[in-house]
């Protein structure tokens, strides 16, 4: 027999032409895709959009409401940009009879006061088709008085104004139409763009109307309001935030016919600022709400009216308030209060002891309650050094001044006990003393070089130097006790007469003579010269150096700087302690690592010494090892063989070997 050879079977499915091109392979990824798309939109028919809602209601309100019909997937009411409340609103139930009871039950009903319209929500495409935008009817068109420039009237129309309560529901109706839920994800948040949409087009119209109408050459007429003048308008301020318009413009109309009230609120949330404007339309009762008093109230707050300002009036008075800000500046040097303080975690506070740090912050609690007196002020050229040690006396603290600023301070004074021992004949010290300089770029900078510098007392003790806080009424005294000194000095007055002379010279128009160096003194004389020479070199070259500041200190133990102007409060006693905690668990870590440090160091020793090469040792000869043997020989009585056969001079001759064969 004979077999034939089959034809190879083919996929009539792969190859099947359709329209002259082979038909696409089914993906078998998209059947997922393809049945939640399905699920989705079979769920999007149980959704439901309800209008007109109340302002006040909220997603667990409707919640509440809707649920009492079925079971709620989604809630979701629709917002403006600014966050307020559209009116319209989106509920989805599980299943469609659960849908159609809400709207059999609800629709038409009352809800916070107000009457809702339930409805099946719509896709933007489906909604455009069954709602077509017609034109706008001949009513509502706006109707405007057009004129030439002769004067002459073309057109007269009128305007016609709908009530307040309509023109809500309108606006309500149309943005909860033009929002409405979408068939699929893409057109679930398309409510938004409808809106855009729909302002595009009646903004065309707005354009159409006005070329045809030729609106350019209307006449606008500028209203210009005198509310002020007249003394109609009130300013109303402590109003409850919860309180609306028409709230306030009830309370006001006891008074009288009420024009218009405002409440001023925030442009981008809309919240009430606590302020209003209520316009009378007569003087008479604006004045009466101006003297109402406490039974002026709203919501159980009683109420301030004040007469309201016009714009320049404002104006003035918030320049009147600058320049009373500006004359009453820190006029007791606040600001240098902070000064030097050593914040925890940062540069100045490495290597800081817990024991100075604590000192520091006890002297910051003592300073802000003497701060607390507004007679006491902080001094600008004195400083107050703490943390002195027991042998320091006055002299010792000059040069110790000297040494590290470079500046002679005109007051150095270490503050000691009145109690004399023959230990302190002058008084123990008490640790801490004063500094004073001329000026104040001095003692800025001496504060700099000499607060928390590791390198004057140690490490573990260092200085703690801030601007000392005065007395004014003990300042007070003091300058009057300096100006009697000056009367009574004789060449204080011989100055102030020469001081005289040279002004009323300077008046007449004649130069007066420069004072020169005394000439008796040469080393006087050669300094003024090279003064003047230096001077005159410095003009011809046309070149003033810029000295830098002398407080501008830099180092790793400067603390923080305090700038003129700043309106820094002292820190509170709570923000003291944990600054200090969060200080001692710093140095705690330190000494951790310290310690790690050292034993790791030691180790490293130990097994450096451990793993030294290992160097020829010499035997050690033992010399008395022939004689403990000889010894032990004579006891043992093996000394020239003990009278054993075969033994000679103690040692034990062997046999000769023999061969265990014969030849």
């Amino acid at each position: 027999m004979e077999l034939k050879k089959m034809k190879p079977l083919k996929d009539d499915t792969t190859e099947s032409p359709q329209n002259g091109h082979p038909q696409k392979r089914r993906n078998p990824f998209n059947t997922q895709r393809l049945k939640e798309e399905k699920e989705r939109r079979q769920k999007k028919k149980a959704r439901l959009i309800v209008r007109n809602i109340s302002y006040k209601s909220t997603e667990q309100s409707l919640r509440e409401h809707f649920s009492q019909w079925g079971k709620l997937e989604d809630v979701h009411i629709l917002k403006r940009g600014d966050g307020k409340l559209v009116g319209c609103a989106f509920v989805q139930y599980e299943t469609i009879n659960q849908a159609t009871k809400a709207i059999l039950h609800s629709n038409g009903k009352d809800l916070m006061e107000r009457k809702i319209f339930v409805d099946w929500a719509l896709g933007k495409n489906e909604y455009v088709t069954k709602h077509p935008k017609d034109e706008e009817p001949a009513e509502k068109k706006p109707k405007v008085e057009v004129k030439d420039e002769d004067g002459e009237e073309e057109d007269e129309k009128e305007t016609k104004q709908e009530s307040d309560g309509e023109a809500e529901e309108d606006e309500e109706n149309s943005d909860g139409e033009s929002n409405e839920s979408e068939e699929d994800d893409e057109n679930d948040d398309s409510e938004e763009e409808g809106d855009a949409d729909s302002d595009v087009d009646e903004k065309k119209n707005k354009d159409e109307l006005k070329s045809k109408l030729k609106i350019e050459n209307v006449k606008k007429e500028k209203v210009i309001s005198n509310d002020v003048q007249q003394g109609c308008t009130v300013f109303i301020k402590n109003l409850p935030f919860d309180a609306e318009d028409a709230d306030l413009r009830k309370v006001c109309r006891k008074f009288g016919l009420v024009d218009y009230a405002i409440i001023n609120r925030q442009s981008v949330s809309g919240h009430s600022k606590g302020t209003a404007f209520v316009k009378f339309k007569a003087k008479e009762s604006a004045d009466l709400c101006l003297q109402a008093g406490t039974e002026f109230k709203l919501l159980d707050e009683v109420l301030d009216p004040h007469p309201a300002l016009s714009r320049e009036e404002m104006k003035s008075k918030q320049t009147d308030q600058e320049k009373k800000d500006e004359t009453g500046k820190d006029s007791r040097n606040l600001y240098l209060a902070r000064e030097g303080l050593i914040m925890s975690g940062s540069n100045a506070a490495n290597g800081v002891s817990a024991s100075d740090m604590t000192k520091r912050h006890e002297l910051e609690q003592v300073k802000t309650q003497v701060l607390k007196n507004l007679n006491r002020f902080v001094s600008r050229n004195r400083l107050s050094i703490h943390n002195l040690p027991n042998n320091y006396d006055n002299e010792k603290l000059k040069q110790m001044a000297q040494t590290y600023t470079g500046f002679r301070p005109h007051e150095c004074r270490v503050m000691r006990e009145q109690k004399i021992t023959p230990e302190h004949p002058q008084g123990k010290s008490k640790g801490f003393g004063f500094l004073s300089f001329d000026t104040h770029q001095k003692a800025l900078a001496a504060l700099r070089k000499l607060n928390n510098n590791p390198s004057i007392f140690g490490e573990q003790h260092r200085p703690i130097v801030a601007f000392s806080i005065e007395d004014r009424a003990v300042h007070r005294i003091k300058d009057k006790r300096t100006e009697r000194s000056k009367l009574n000095n004789p060449t204080y007055q011989a100055k102030q007469l020469q001081r005289k002379e040279r002004r009323q010279q300077k008046r007449n128009g004649q130069q007066p003579k420069p004072q020169g160096p005394q000439t008796d003194n040469k080393t006087k004389l050669q300094k003024h010269i090279k003064k003047l020479e230096a001077s005159r070199a410095a003009k011809a070259e046309g070149k003033s150096k810029d000295k830098k500041k002398l407080s501008d200190v830099q180092g790793e133990f400067v603390g923080t700087a305090a700038k003129e102007g700043t309106s820094l409060k002292m820190r509170s006693k709570k923000k003291i302690m944990e600054q200090s905690q969060e200080h001692m668990k710093r140095v705690r870590t330190e000494k951790r690592k310290q310690k790690n440090k050292k034993i790791r160091e030691t180790h490293l020793a130990e097994r450096k010494a451990n793993n030294r090469p290992k160097q020829g040792h010499k035997k050690e000869k033992d010399d008395l090892r022939p004689l403990i043997n000889k010894y032990k020989n004579m006891i043992s009585g093996n000394q020239d063989g003990g009278g054993v056969k075969g033994v000679t001079g103690g040692k034990i001759k062997k046999p000769k070997r023999t061969k265990w064969y014969t030849e």
